[in-house]
Protein backbone atom coordinates (compact mmCIF):
# COMPACT_ATOMS: atom_id res chain seq x y z
CA UNK A 1 0.00 0.00 0.00
CA UNK A 2 1.17 3.60 -0.79
CA UNK A 3 2.14 5.61 2.10
CA UNK A 4 -0.50 8.84 2.03
CA UNK A 5 1.23 12.08 1.05
CA UNK A 6 2.35 14.86 3.61
CA UNK A 7 -0.64 16.71 1.57
CA UNK A 8 -3.71 14.33 2.37
CA UNK A 9 -2.04 14.26 5.92
CA UNK A 10 -1.93 18.31 5.93
CA UNK A 11 -6.02 18.31 5.00
CA UNK A 12 -6.61 16.15 8.00
CA UNK A 13 -4.44 17.53 10.50
CA UNK A 14 -5.74 21.01 9.60
CA UNK A 15 -9.54 19.89 10.62
CA UNK A 16 -8.47 18.70 13.67
CA UNK A 17 -6.91 21.55 14.31
CA UNK A 18 -9.59 23.91 13.09
CA UNK A 19 -12.13 22.17 15.21
CA UNK A 20 -9.77 21.82 17.95
CA UNK A 21 -9.40 25.66 18.31
CA UNK A 22 -13.55 25.93 18.06
CA UNK A 23 -13.12 23.42 20.85
CA UNK A 24 -10.93 25.60 23.52
CA UNK A 25 -12.77 28.77 22.68
CA UNK A 26 -16.30 27.87 21.96
CA UNK A 27 -17.07 24.45 23.31
CA UNK A 28 -19.98 25.95 25.11
CA UNK A 29 -21.76 27.61 22.36
CA UNK A 30 -24.26 24.65 21.52
CA UNK A 31 -25.57 25.79 18.02
CA UNK A 32 -22.33 27.45 16.81
CA UNK A 33 -20.64 23.99 17.18
CA UNK A 34 -23.29 22.38 15.58
CA UNK A 35 -23.40 23.87 12.67
CA UNK A 36 -19.31 24.70 12.78
CA UNK A 37 -18.05 20.87 13.08
CA UNK A 38 -19.85 19.63 10.33
CA UNK A 39 -19.06 22.61 8.23
CA UNK A 40 -15.56 22.38 8.48
CA UNK A 41 -15.61 18.52 7.54
CA UNK A 42 -17.85 19.22 4.48
CA UNK A 43 -15.16 21.65 3.97
CA UNK A 44 -12.49 18.93 4.55
CA UNK A 45 -14.69 16.79 1.16
CA UNK A 46 -14.31 19.59 -1.10
CA UNK A 47 -10.79 20.34 -0.87
CA UNK A 48 -9.89 15.94 -1.06
CA UNK A 49 -11.90 16.20 -3.94
CA UNK A 50 -10.14 18.87 -5.43
CA UNK A 51 -6.90 16.82 -5.20
CA UNK A 52 -8.47 13.32 -5.06
CA UNK A 53 -7.45 12.16 -8.98
CA UNK A 54 -3.77 13.16 -8.26
CA UNK A 55 -3.50 11.92 -5.11
CA UNK A 56 -5.25 8.67 -5.98
CA UNK A 57 -8.17 8.99 -3.68
CA UNK A 58 -11.54 7.69 -4.05
CA UNK A 59 -14.36 10.00 -2.90
CA UNK A 60 -16.59 7.12 -2.75
CA UNK A 61 -14.40 4.83 -0.58
CA UNK A 62 -13.26 8.27 1.10
CA UNK A 63 -16.96 9.30 2.53
CA UNK A 64 -17.75 4.94 3.42
CA UNK A 65 -15.29 4.74 5.40
CA UNK A 66 -15.70 8.66 7.22
CA UNK A 67 -19.33 7.16 7.55
CA UNK A 68 -17.96 4.19 9.25
CA UNK A 69 -15.62 5.81 11.52
CA UNK A 70 -18.05 8.19 12.93
CA UNK A 71 -20.13 5.37 13.80
CA UNK A 72 -17.40 3.47 15.43
CA UNK A 73 -16.09 6.39 17.04
CA UNK A 74 -19.98 8.03 18.25
CA UNK A 75 -21.16 4.57 19.33
CA UNK A 76 -17.82 4.20 21.30
CA UNK A 77 -18.45 7.19 22.78
CA UNK A 78 -22.14 6.81 23.91
CA UNK A 79 -21.71 3.75 25.20
CA UNK A 80 -19.01 5.39 27.62
CA UNK A 81 -20.75 8.28 28.72
CA UNK A 82 -24.42 7.57 28.34
CA UNK A 83 -24.72 4.05 29.05
CA UNK A 84 -21.79 3.11 31.17
CA UNK A 85 -21.01 6.22 32.63
CA UNK A 86 -17.22 6.16 33.27
CA UNK A 87 -16.92 9.93 32.25
CA UNK A 88 -19.10 12.82 31.52
CA UNK A 89 -18.80 15.79 29.20
CA UNK A 90 -19.80 19.44 30.57
CA UNK A 91 -20.58 21.03 27.64
CA UNK A 92 -24.46 21.55 26.36
CA UNK A 93 -26.10 19.29 24.64
CA UNK A 94 -29.81 18.98 23.23
CA UNK A 95 -31.12 15.46 23.64
CA UNK A 96 -32.01 14.21 27.03
CA UNK A 97 -30.86 10.24 26.04
CA UNK A 98 -27.18 11.62 25.27
CA UNK A 99 -24.84 14.02 27.43
CA UNK A 100 -22.77 14.69 24.20
CA UNK A 101 -23.19 17.06 22.14
CA UNK A 102 -24.10 15.60 18.32
CA UNK A 103 -21.06 17.70 17.36
CA UNK A 104 -18.80 16.12 19.32
CA UNK A 105 -20.27 12.15 17.77
CA UNK A 106 -19.75 14.01 13.92
CA UNK A 107 -16.20 14.85 15.25
CA UNK A 108 -15.52 11.73 16.43
CA UNK A 109 -15.63 10.06 12.91
CA UNK A 110 -12.62 12.48 11.46
CA UNK A 111 -10.81 11.72 15.28
CA UNK A 112 -10.67 8.02 14.01
CA UNK A 113 -9.91 9.13 10.44
CA UNK A 114 -7.16 11.33 11.42
CA UNK A 115 -5.53 8.68 13.00
CA UNK A 116 -6.00 6.24 10.01
CA UNK A 117 -4.18 8.26 7.50
CA UNK A 118 -1.56 9.32 10.19
CA UNK A 119 -1.07 5.74 10.11
CA UNK A 120 -0.26 5.76 6.48
CA UNK A 121 1.70 8.98 6.54
CA UNK A 122 4.98 8.78 4.35
CA UNK A 123 7.16 10.26 6.69
CA UNK A 124 6.55 7.84 9.40
CA UNK A 125 7.50 4.77 6.89
CA UNK A 126 4.80 3.03 7.38
CA UNK A 127 4.47 -0.85 5.36
CA UNK A 128 2.83 -1.40 2.47
CA UNK A 129 1.17 -4.30 3.82
CA UNK A 130 -0.06 -4.89 7.26
CA UNK A 131 0.78 -7.92 9.07
CA UNK A 132 -0.57 -11.22 9.52
CA UNK A 133 1.45 -12.78 11.96
CA UNK A 134 0.40 -13.62 15.76
CA UNK A 135 2.42 -15.44 18.07
CA UNK A 136 5.72 -15.86 20.07
CA UNK A 137 9.13 -17.89 19.18
CA UNK A 138 8.08 -20.89 16.82
CA UNK A 139 4.05 -20.71 18.00
CA UNK A 140 3.37 -17.98 15.20
CA UNK A 141 0.44 -18.18 13.20
CA UNK A 142 0.12 -16.10 9.71
CA UNK A 143 -3.42 -15.41 9.40
CA UNK A 144 -5.35 -12.54 9.05
CA UNK A 145 -8.36 -14.03 10.85
CA UNK A 146 -6.64 -14.92 13.64
CA UNK A 147 -4.70 -11.45 13.71
CA UNK A 148 -8.65 -9.52 13.31
CA UNK A 149 -10.24 -12.11 16.11
CA UNK A 150 -7.12 -11.21 18.67
CA UNK A 151 -7.05 -7.47 18.39
CA UNK A 152 -10.94 -7.51 18.29
CA UNK A 153 -10.53 -9.72 21.57
CA UNK A 154 -8.15 -7.36 22.97
CA UNK A 155 -10.48 -4.58 22.16
CA UNK A 156 -13.71 -6.28 23.95
CA UNK A 157 -11.44 -7.51 27.25
CA UNK A 158 -10.00 -3.84 27.82
CA UNK A 159 -13.46 -1.85 27.44
CA UNK A 160 -15.17 -4.54 29.55
CA UNK A 161 -12.47 -3.85 32.40
CA UNK A 162 -12.85 -0.26 32.43
CA UNK A 163 -16.55 -0.28 32.28
CA UNK A 164 -15.93 -2.36 35.91
CA UNK A 165 -13.02 -0.67 37.15
CA UNK A 166 -13.26 2.80 36.49
CA UNK A 167 -13.01 4.17 39.64
CA UNK A 168 -10.36 1.79 41.17
CA UNK A 169 -7.39 3.66 41.24
CA UNK A 170 -4.96 0.27 40.17
CA UNK A 171 -7.61 -1.87 38.35
CA UNK A 172 -8.64 1.15 35.81
CA UNK A 173 -4.98 1.06 34.17
CA UNK A 174 -3.75 -2.47 35.01
CA UNK A 175 -5.80 -3.84 32.12
CA UNK A 176 -4.87 -1.90 29.39
CA UNK A 177 -0.69 -2.08 30.65
CA UNK A 178 -1.09 -6.20 30.59
CA UNK A 179 -2.89 -5.81 26.83
CA UNK A 180 -0.16 -3.22 25.66
CA UNK A 181 2.60 -5.93 26.86
CA UNK A 182 0.42 -8.88 24.91
CA UNK A 183 0.62 -6.94 22.26
CA UNK A 184 4.23 -6.43 22.03
CA UNK A 185 4.93 -10.48 22.85
CA UNK A 186 2.23 -11.52 20.31
CA UNK A 187 1.76 -8.88 17.39
CA UNK A 188 5.48 -8.24 16.51
CA UNK A 189 5.56 -4.63 16.39
CA UNK A 190 8.13 -2.77 13.67
CA UNK A 191 9.76 0.52 14.39
CA UNK A 192 6.92 2.02 12.67
CA UNK A 193 4.29 1.16 15.38
CA UNK A 194 7.00 2.24 17.59
CA UNK A 195 7.08 6.00 16.06
CA UNK A 196 2.82 5.45 16.07
CA UNK A 197 3.63 5.07 20.10
CA UNK A 198 5.69 7.61 20.52
CA UNK A 199 3.44 10.63 19.00
CA UNK A 200 0.14 9.14 20.93
CA UNK A 201 2.18 9.06 24.28
CA UNK A 202 2.88 12.78 23.55
CA UNK A 203 -0.16 14.03 21.49
CA UNK A 204 -2.61 11.94 22.57
CA UNK A 205 -2.67 13.45 26.54
CA UNK A 206 -1.52 16.28 25.54
CA UNK A 207 -5.15 17.09 23.38
CA UNK A 208 -6.84 15.72 26.30
CA UNK A 209 -5.43 18.13 28.68
CA UNK A 210 -6.27 20.96 26.53
CA UNK A 211 -9.68 19.73 25.73
CA UNK A 212 -10.33 19.55 29.49
CA UNK A 213 -8.34 22.69 31.15
CA UNK A 214 -8.92 25.28 28.50
CA UNK A 215 -12.38 23.61 26.09
CA UNK A 216 -13.86 22.07 29.53
CA UNK A 217 -15.11 19.48 27.22
CA UNK A 218 -15.10 16.75 29.30
CA UNK A 219 -14.23 15.34 32.57
CA UNK A 220 -12.78 11.98 33.68
CA UNK A 221 -12.58 10.09 37.66
CA UNK A 222 -9.06 9.75 38.60
CA UNK A 223 -7.65 12.38 36.50
CA UNK A 224 -3.68 12.54 37.58
CA UNK A 225 -2.31 13.82 34.75
CA UNK A 226 -4.02 17.02 33.65
CA UNK A 227 -7.47 15.60 34.24
CA UNK A 228 -6.64 12.68 32.28
CA UNK A 229 -6.38 9.34 33.65
CA UNK A 230 -3.88 6.93 33.13
CA UNK A 231 -6.06 4.17 31.56
CA UNK A 232 -6.33 7.23 28.84
CA UNK A 233 -3.21 7.62 28.42
CA UNK A 234 -2.64 3.67 27.99
CA UNK A 235 -5.69 3.29 25.90
CA UNK A 236 -4.94 5.77 23.54
CA UNK A 237 -1.14 3.45 22.77
CA UNK A 238 -3.34 0.43 22.48
CA UNK A 239 -6.09 1.94 20.22
CA UNK A 240 -3.69 3.60 17.96
CA UNK A 241 -1.67 -0.14 17.15
CA UNK A 242 -4.90 -2.11 16.38
CA UNK A 243 -6.89 0.82 14.60
CA UNK A 244 -3.53 0.95 12.54
CA UNK A 245 -4.20 -2.76 11.45
CA UNK A 246 -7.84 -2.48 11.18
CA UNK A 247 -8.19 0.51 9.45
CA UNK A 248 -5.92 -0.03 7.15
CA UNK A 249 -8.13 -3.84 6.14
CA UNK A 250 -11.19 -2.09 6.34
CA UNK A 251 -10.33 0.57 3.73
CA UNK A 252 -8.92 -2.23 1.15
CA UNK A 253 -12.24 -4.07 1.59
CA UNK A 254 -14.30 -1.26 0.38
CA UNK A 255 -11.77 -0.17 -2.42
CA UNK A 256 -12.82 -4.01 -3.09
CA UNK A 257 -16.31 -4.02 -2.39
CA UNK A 258 -16.49 -0.44 -4.96
CA UNK A 259 -14.32 -2.22 -7.61
CA UNK A 260 -11.86 0.45 -7.17
CA UNK A 261 -8.92 -2.07 -6.99
CA UNK A 262 -6.60 -2.58 -4.63
CA UNK A 263 -4.84 -0.39 -2.39
CA UNK A 264 -0.82 -1.61 -3.02
CA UNK A 265 -1.83 0.19 -6.86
Amino acid sequence: MNPDSHRLVLIDAAVIVSISIAIFLASNKLIFMTILVPSIIMCRMVVLAMVAREEGVSMRAEVLFLALCTVLGAYNDWNSVCNKKIYEYTVPHFFRFSSIPVWMLIYWGMILRFIARLARWSALGPERQVSNVIGINGLRIDSPYTRIAAEVGIIAATRQAIYRFYLDPFLSWLPFFIALVVFFLFFNPRRHDLKLLCIALMAGPAVEILYIKVGHLHHYYLGWIGGVPLWIVLWWLLAILIWKDLAFRIEKRMRAILSIGPLSE
